[in-house]
């Protein structure tokens, strides 16, 4: 053992023709020991979280980069929150497989830490747009302007996927890292350089037109589990020095690409999580770069195959399994148009076998350049759509390593069931699909370049909204504002929905109280803190949902 990325099994004495080793091989028993408690990380996060603690409970902890390991659990230790940046190139959606693994390690760890996702503002220039010997031929207004920049300022429409593709995870906070690179700072030491002037406009946008109104609503929604299990292994990661460590520069972030590409849904699942829940529900497991595995993995995966699961694997698979499907590993060939091209090619071999695989129904796309991932809370579902076509362009296209313009699509999605109803939360509005006689609905989705949409699906219709304020309230003391959102019979509407809350005093000034909130299971309730120094009068209150956009107002006198 001379490395913390592990061993190569080829260069060991007698390693085992069918590349499975004891749970207690001793490399491998060092290497948990190492990324758990050896290297002393772990503990320290630990006392530091419990000295906060101590002080205050309302005190997020968390700690990032904690991808930039082996998959295995516990790292940050107890801290609530395990976090971790994403530098956006070549391909945006692979912030959504950082967030996938953060989960992962989480679910692995039992201790419910909450997720949160960083986007870095900076693009390293080396990555992007490197320097090349002599000036330029054609150089843009950056290059000219700061020839030596080192760190760049992200492209804004990658920053626009990157932010869809996070939040249509069920992080519970987000962060970007790089201010110096998103807006002009004057006599900054830092090597961080203001390289493009546009991207500042669309954080601003994104954070006014889709955080505010839907983050009280989406950090409500938890994820749902998937038919299909993409495998990172930590015994491979030990002996064939595997794993994407939170970069995902590897073949296997290329294999999960492609399948949301071609609209497979798919758990990340650490080794740790599969041994002690089993594969039960899982149709397929996706096992990219498994070369070596652990008697007890080996086990748990051959007794699931054994009722009738599949596996979908490379030619890297451990030689004790036989994959049910193959599909052959490449290497990129650093130039972005080409890449992803190979990568949709993938996803259309792996779209071409769904119906083999077993799997049932899901959302759809008519193309693969629209990438789906839904979610489930009570009886809604809600499903993110979010525009992946892109082009090179102007500020580092002409490199050719990233394709950093984004391009508007129109997409028909489809749904598995008629019986629902369609809401646009991004539009409140109700969306009217066509109801096709296979029993699925379909909807056309316009988007933006690299923009993305969120749906509500539900199996009743919303109703009524109702707001019950009371006639009067007195300076120094609350009020209690009660919003109920119902369906047929008024029931309450079991499902999330987002709902903007607007309060207006006797003077009609916007009043403390005011903001987005969301009802659960169809209700809501608001305290509203009455300032004894308010003037007398009506005050107005107005709610409105952000469904299908239906209102309520009231009045309540202050005196």
């Amino acid at each position: 053992v001379d490395q913390r990325t592990g061993v190569d099994w080829t260069r060991l004495k007698d390693f085992p023709v069918d590349r499975v080793v004891p749970d207690d091989h001793p490399i491998l028993k060092y290497y948990r020991w190492f990324w758990t408690v050896g290297d002393g990380w772990n503990a320290l996060h630990s006392a530091l979280h419990k000295g906060v603690k101590s002080v205050s409970s309302r005190q997020w902890t968390f700690f990032d980069p904690a991808v930039r390991q082996p998959s295995i659990s516990g790292a940050g230790g107890t801290v609530d929150v395990l976090s971790h940046w994403t530098y956006t190139y070549p391909d945006p959606q692979r912030i959504g497989l950082c967030a996938d693994q953060l989960l992962a390690m989480s679910t692995a760890s039992g201790r419910g830490q909450k997720v949160m996702k960083m986007t870095q503002l900076i693009w390293y220039r080396s990555q992007t747009a490197p320097v090349k010997p002599g000036r330029p031929e054609n150089p843009v207004a950056w290059e000219d302007q700061d020839p030596d920049a080192a760190y760049i300022t992200i492209a804004p429409m990658h920053l626009r996927e990157a932010f869809w593709a996070k939040i249509a995870r069920p992080v519970q906070g987000i962060m970007y890292h790089g201010w110096q690179s998103l807006v002009p700072v004057t006599n900054s030491s830092s090597g961080y350089r203001f390289t493009n002037p546009n991207t500042m406009h669309v954080l601003k946008e994104l954070i006014h037109e889709v955080v505010e109104p839907l983050g009280p609503a989406l950090m409500k929604i938890p994820d749902e589990r998937h038919e299909v299990a993409f495998l990172e292994s930590f015994t491979s990661q030990v002996f064939a020095r595997r794993g994407g460590h939170g970069y995902n520069g590897t073949w296997s972030a290329d294999a999960w690409l492609a399948l949301q590409h071609a609209h497979v849904p798919v758990d990340i699942l650490f080794e740790e999580t599969l041994l002690k829940d089993g594969l039960n529900g899982r149709r397929i497991l996706v096992m990219t770069e498994c070369d070596v595995l652990s008697q007890s993995v080996l086990s748990k995966i051959r007794e699931w195959q054994a009722k009738g699961g599949k596996i979908l694997a490379d030619e890297h698979l451990c030689p004790a399994l036989k994959a049910d499907f193959v599909i052959p590993s490449f290497k990129r060939s650093k130039n972005a148009a080409e890449d992803k091209a190979r990568v949709l090619d993938l996803a259309a071999q792996i779209s071409g076998q769904t119906g083999v695989f077993g799997l049932s129904p899901g959302p759809q796309a008519d193309t693969p350049e629209v990438i789906l991932r839904a979610r489930r809370a009570g009886d809604a579902r809600y499903l993110f759509a979010v525009n992946d076509r892109r082009e090179a362009g102007s500020y580092v296209g002409q490199h050719g390593l990233v394709l950093e313009n984004g391009l508007p699509t129109r997409a028909m999605l489809a749904w598995p069931q008629d019986a629902v109803h369609v809401y646009d939360l991004t539009r409140a509005r109700q969306v009217i699909p066509q109801r096709e006689d296979e029993g699925r609905l379909r909807w056309p989705c316009e988007l933006g370049p690299c923009d993305g949409r969120l749906y509500m699906l539900t199996p009743k219709p919303l109703l009524s909204l109702k707001l019950d304020a009371p006639d009067s309230a007195k300076p120094g003391h609350s009020a209690t504002l009660a919003v109920t959102l119902t369906t047929t019979q008024e029931a309450p509407l079991n499902a999330v929905v987002p709902v903007e809350v607007r309060v207006r005093d006797a003077n009609g000034r916007p009043a403390e109280g005011s903001g987005h909130y969301a009802t659960e299971g169809g209700r809501l309730s608001v305290t509203l803190d009455i300032a004894p120094n308010e003037d007398p009068g009506s005050w107005e209150i107005r709610v409105r949902e952000l469904a299908s956009g239906m209102e309520s107002a009231s009045w309540m006198r202050v005196e």
